[in-house]
């Protein structure tokens, strides 16, 4: 009971922080501010976490953990390795993208935040190079990709991944390639012709 108590508590102070970074950004907004939202005291908040920085990358870390959960399931319902390789992708842009509010507040606290934003990517990053793995194993072992690329599995996985990992950072904070993600349905078919067991 309590600990359904603590994380209903938790969630809140997230769902606020949340709101007033997107609206005011990391910088300007104070462990004050969250608290009065919330309509508790600042003691409240530090009996959860100790900082803002650590609210902000619990806000960071809920908002990815969605993102992968939602990737994770699309992948599940693919059948082949290229349907499975083309949900992990198109599904990831447009999660992705349905959290842009969350990366335009990143946007103009960048240069404070890097840090936090390393260990919050090195995360996921393990759990998606996971499943690309994977689907690259299940490509292979069924026929869809050449064995060629068994060499290449230590490194192919985290290449796109990372890859993936770069266009987001161009598109939400440097505002580069609009309107990609109609483009990459495209583009991953070009990565795919270049996985196939021809």
């Amino acid at each position: 009971m309590i600990v359904a108590k603590d994380d209903t508590i938790k969630d809140d102070i997230l769902k606020e922080a949340q709101k007033l970074f997107q609206q005011f950004g990391v910088k300007k907004t104070t462990m004050e501010d969250i608290a009065k939202a919330m309509g508790k005291g600042k003691s409240t908040l530090y009996y959860y976490y100790c900082s803002k920085e650590e609210i902000f990358d619990a806000v960071v870390l809920k908002e990815m953990g969605q993102v992968f959960n939602s990737v994770k399931q699309a992948v599940e319902k693919a059948v082949s390795a290229e349907e499975k390789l083309k949900a992990f992708t198109l599904t990831k842009i447009k999660a992705v993208q349905k959290k842009a509010n969350l990366y335009k507040f990143i946007k103009g606290d960048m240069p404070d935040n890097i840090h936090c934003m390393k260990h919050v990517h090195a995360e996921y990053d393990t759990q998606e190079t996971r499943l690309v793995k994977d689907i690259l194993r299940f490509g292979i072992s069924n026929g869809e990709f050449t064995k060629l690329i068994n060499k290449e599995l230590d490194i192919l996985p985290s290449v796109i991944v990372s890859s993936l990992r770069g266009l987001e950072r161009d598109m939400f904070i440097d505002a580069r390639y609009a309107k990609l993600e109609p483009r990459m349905e495209s583009i991953v078919g070009i990565m795919i012709r270049g996985l196939r067991n021809n």
